[in-house]
């Protein structure tokens, strides 16, 4: 017999892809955090209607300190979610999602964390290019670090969304979005050289194929996580542990940034969906940030 809870989830995951266009990865985190709390909330027999407001509050009383802050603020906001499908589908009598407050956090009180020219080049260096995982793993760094690509866009490349005649390479974002980008000479060549002398025979049309049996491309965004973190420890670079392949987009916007592209023009770039995402990076401006700033009145220290 197929659990009431899973039959619900499942239902739900293909709402989120259906309607709201999501990737797989995304919905795969949406459910993980959904089920413990389904579970805890509702036995899986009774009226689900019957959940009430004080049971989803009891439950962010108990459970909102279990991660950090901006953990919790993804939980929680994928658990919003999740209420406001339960109401629109008739099985909640309410909508419940009011009950879990906004987590304040300090996310954008601090500097993106981002690698200098010189530790990015570091960590180029230390793929080890005589060997098919050193020059696989060279193509998918470049692709972080050239173009800005999230770690799921690397994961999910195809063979056909490269148009070597033209020079472009088309994406496919957040929320199903599609982009073309221009393809860099040099990761051009990378890519080639694992397509040509490295790539294994398979019927997988991703570009990047996993070393173990069988070749396959890789299923979610782990496998390019897991390719940008080991890069990064063999470089020696620290402090990043909590951005891993994304260390490489704040890195490519800071350049930009320094190099007097606009806002607009890195928004583009990265294909923010949002103004408010790009304008963190306004914060790594210091040149023009310090014209912004009052004289001391005098006297003052």
């Amino acid at each position: 017999m197929t659990d009431p809870h899973e039959q619900i989830l499942n239902s739900f995951s293909e709402h989120l892809r259906r309607k709201r266009g999501l990737q797989p990865s995304t919905i795969e985190s949406s459910i993980y955090y959904a089920l413990p709390f389904f579970r805890e909330i509702w036995n899986g027999t009774d009226d689900l209607g019957q959940i009430s407001r004080q049971d989803v509050i009891k439950y962010v009383e108990r459970h909102r300190h279990d991660r950090s802050v901006g953990t919790t603020q993804g939980i929680f906001t994928r658990l919003r979610s999740f209420l406001r499908y339960l109401f629109a589908e008739g099985l909640l009598d309410e909508d419940l999602s009011s009950c879990i407050p906004a987590i304040s956090g300090r996310r954008r009180a601090t500097l993106p964390k981002f690698l200098t020219p010189a530790q990015l080049q570091s960590v180029l260096d230390a793929c080890d290019r005589t060997t098919s995982a050193g020059r696989r793993d060279y193509a998918i760094l470049l692709l972080l670090a050239r173009l800005g690509l999230r770690a799921h866009e690397v994961s999910k490349l195809l063979l056909d969304d490269i148009d070597w005649d033209s020079g472009v390479i088309a994406i496919t974002g957040k929320a199903g979005t599609q982009s073309v980008l221009p393809l860099p000479c040099d990761v051009r060549a990378a890519i080639t050289d694992y397509l040509v002398n490295d790539r294994p025979s398979s019927a997988s049309r991703q570009v990047f194929l996993r070393l173990e049996t069988p070749k396959v491309g890789f299923p979610t965004a782990t496998g390019i996580i897991s390719v940008a973190t080991r890069a990064l420890k063999r470089a020696g670079i620290t402090g990043v542990a909590n951005v891993r392949s994304h260390v490489f987009r704040h890195t490519l916007a800071t350049d930009m940034v320094r190099s007097g592209a606009t806002l607009n023009w890195i928004g583009q770039i990265l294909r923010h969906l949002s103004h408010d995402t790009t304008r963190i990076y306004a914060k790594v401006d210091l040149p023009r940030l310090r014209l912004l700033c009052l004289p001391l009145p005098e006297g003052a220290r």
